[in-house]
């Protein structure tokens, strides 16, 4: 996953997060109705805030595996372990 999307990811979970919070401070409701409809807005922003977390997860994981088979070749060569330069 490029950064870029990453990013693009992180920022829309930081606005839904910010949704919830907003959500959050409206005046409780007061029909069942209004519970029901409250409750099934939240559970959308928490689900997509979770696909959202699983999809970054994966990609860390990945990014992690990837670094450490470099390193692991790194060592077998016995090349000096440095800090790639940017």
């Amino acid at each position: 996953m490029q950064k870029e999307t990453k990013r693009e990811l992180l920022l829309r979970q930081l606005g839904l997060r910010h949704k919830l919070k907003v959500h959050d401070s409206f005046k409780q409701p007061e029909t069942h109705e209004e519970i029901a409809a409250n409750l099934l807005a939240r559970w959308e922003l928490e689900d997509e805030i979770a696909a959202i977390d699983s999809i970054l997860a994966d990609a860390r994981k990945l990014a992690s595996i990837e670094k450490r088979s470099l390193i692991e070749k790194e060592l077998k060569t016995g090349k000096p372990l440095q800090k790639k330069k940017k």
